[in-house]
């Protein structure tokens, strides 16, 4: 028979029906899901913070903003 879940903190998580306690199984990674490189933009990470009204979209006008908002709080 076979059991199919995901690792969730280290621990497999089956789904479905379950083997009883004690019983010794194998398990197989059918998928890896750790980034390999390649195209950053396909990277989970990318775009999480597009939905933000509060940042810039722009790199460079984000570090501007925050130059100078840590110019005005030395000068207090």
């Amino acid at each position: 028979m076979t059991y199919r879940g995901i690792v969730s903190n280290g621990v497999v998580v089956l789904e479905g029906e379950k083997p009883s306690d004690g019983t010794v199984v194998e398990v197989t990674p059918v998928h890896d899901s750790t980034y390999e490189g390649g195209n950053l933009t396909s990277h989970p990470a990318i775009g999480m913070w597009k939905d933000r009204d509060d940042l810039p979209d722009d790199s460079v006008e984000a570090s501007r903003a925050l130059r100078q908002r840590l110019m005005r709080r030395a000068d207090e």
